[in-house]
């Protein structure tokens, strides 16, 4: 496409986002201290909000969860509605203070009972569980039960591997509405977007000159239309709304685009294991679709592998459960070992074909027995969870291309969202100048380098992205769950820096 024309494009979707985007590997300047919460007298045998909020997801069970309802019922009689796009939690009561996490629409959390009026918020600041304040004026509905508002947007699912839903758009110039359109108004925007990219395609300065309404002869943008879609860019979807019999997706930025224009993804199935003591590591998988091969060994002391043609090549991502053997130099090569039922005796696959998941020691001193920690191996593309010395689960990543290296080092997460927009996050996420909105289970620990879903490729164990380290769906769910800081019931997201969050730390090696 002629480059003005692209930068029209590339504008309305980049002017449209209302949350900052952050890109894999370019600096995040957006640091920010946290505070202490509340100061309510526990009654004996009882734990306080903020200690119970301390445990990780993971770690937090049906006793837990009791336990901190009834210590939300003390010390946080209120209920509150989000209602604003998103709201800034604040460290104390003052809207220049530090910015500690964030509410977004159609969350519901708990507040203490009266709220502090000040110039900064003249319908007051609540006090939000676990810790924080947040200014009920900039979009919370306050109720002595929890408030219910015609056409609530609905909360992200945080008990399921995707918070919303996810859609690729598929044709060009797709509309997104402020508002659910009517028929005549859908009609009109389709003609505007068919002659535009008609136009296009012979006369870019007349098309320029169309889409800045400069040619009465020409079809006119219709009001209702908030932006543009290019194709290949991602949405994200917090329901689906129906018109006059036409189903639109209804964004989590509050816009509404026609489903039939949208191609739903819902990433890969991938997962890793549970290490147990059943299952202990090492644990493998192949990274790639893998023929095994016989070894023989010449007269004069030289080798060859040729494929077993009696037996079916090993698909791509296969765990290999009590078939790896172990890994071996033979010759001037590394060699994976590998046997399964059935076959004649052991197979051979080359190192670079398999990806093996092994336990190290913790390489720093814990601040607990059951600290959850993360070690990423470049090397093998593989993540392992640790609780304390405790491996207890293990999976295939995708790191940073070799132009876009992952840093390598031990880091602590610094910044931990339900979801985030993000921008440059590689080769299967479309051109690096688009976003795509909410990215799920976002977990900084570097600048902008983090922890995160990758629904928009498959490609697991092999290293794909601009230096953050990609995630399947259900992995990157139980990582999120495991680490420190755990995000409170009802925020969307953390920031730990400068904090006395306690946070997780991240060892990549290569």
């Amino acid at each position: 496409m002629i480059a003005t024309a692209r930068s029209f494009l590339l504008l309305s979707i980049l002017a449209a986002l209302s949350f900052s985007a952050f890109a894999c590997g370019d600096d995040d300047d957006g640091s920010a201290e946290s505070g202490g919460g509340g100061g309510d007298i526990t009654p004996e045998g009882e734990q306080s909000v903020e200690d119970l909020e301390n445990l990780s997801e993971a770690t937090t069970d049906e006793a837990t969860r009791q336990a901190l309802a009834r210590a939300l019922d003390r010390e946080f009689p209120k209920h509150g509605l989000v209602t604003g796009t998103q709201l800034r939690i604040m460290e104390e009561p003052n809207g220049e203070a530090t910015v500690i996490g964030w509410l977004r629409d159609g969350e519901r959390i708990r507040l203490k009972a009266e709220p502090q009026r000040s110039g900064t918020c003249n319908s007051g600041w609540y006090e939000v569980a676990p810790r924080g304040w947040v200014c009920s004026g900039q979009g919370l509905e306050v109720g002595e039960t929890p408030p219910d508002v015609a056409d609530a947007v609905p909360p992200a699912r945080r008990d399921e591997t995707l918070p919303y839903d996810y859609y690729f758009v598929k044709e060009q110039m797709v509309p997104q509405y402020h508002q659910l359109p009517s028929r005549d108004q859908q009609r009109s925007a389709l003609r505007f977007s068919a002659r535009y990219v008609e136009l296009l395609g012979y006369n870019e300065r007349r098309a320029e000159r169309m889409l800045r309404g400069e040619i009465p002869s020409e079809p006119q943008q219709h009001a209702v239309i908030s932006r543009w879609l290019h194709h290949g860019f991602f949405i994200a979807g917090s329901e689906t709304q129906v018109r006059s019999r036409r189903r639109f997706v209804h964004t989590t930025g509050g816009g509404f685009v026609k489903e039939a224009q949208l191609e739903q993804r819902t990433g890969s199935d991938f997962h890793g294991v549970e290490i147990t003591e059943e299952n202990p590591l090492p644990v493998a998988w192949t990274l790639r679709g893998s023929a095994p091969r016989i070894h023989v060994q010449r007269d004069d002391g030289t080798h060859r592998f040729p494929r077993d043609e009696e037996l079916e090549s090993l698909p791509r991502q296969t765990y290999l459960e009590g078939t790896w053997q172990g890994r071996e130099r033979i010759g001037d090569h590394f060699y994976h070992r590998l046997q399964a039922e059935g076959w004649p005796e052991t197979r051979f696959v080359r190192d670079w074909f398999v990806g093996v998941a092994e336990r190290i020691d913790p390489p720093f001193e814990l601040r607990d027995d059951h600290e959850p920690w993360i070690h990423v191996d470049i090397s093998s593309q593989t993540l392992v969870i640790y609780r304390g010395d405790v491996p207890v689960y293990a999976t295939l990543v995708s790191s940073g291309l070799d132009e876009h290296a992952t840093p390598t080092g031990t880091f602590e997460i610094h910044k931990k969202m339900v979801t985030d927009t993000m921008a440059n996050l590689g080769p299967d996420a479309g051109d690096d100048s688009y976003r795509i909105q909410d990215v799920p289970w976002t977990q900084y620990f570097e600048g902008s380098f983090a922890l995160h879903t990758a629904f928009w490729h498959h490609r697991f164990g092999l290293q794909r992205s601009h230096g953050c380290v990609n995630l399947a769906p259900a992995d990157a769910h139980r990582v999120f769950q495991e680490t420190w800081p755990r995000v409170p019931d009802g925020w969307h997201g953390v920031n730990a820096r400068d904090s006395d969050f306690r946070t997780s730390r991240v060892h990549i090696t290569q």
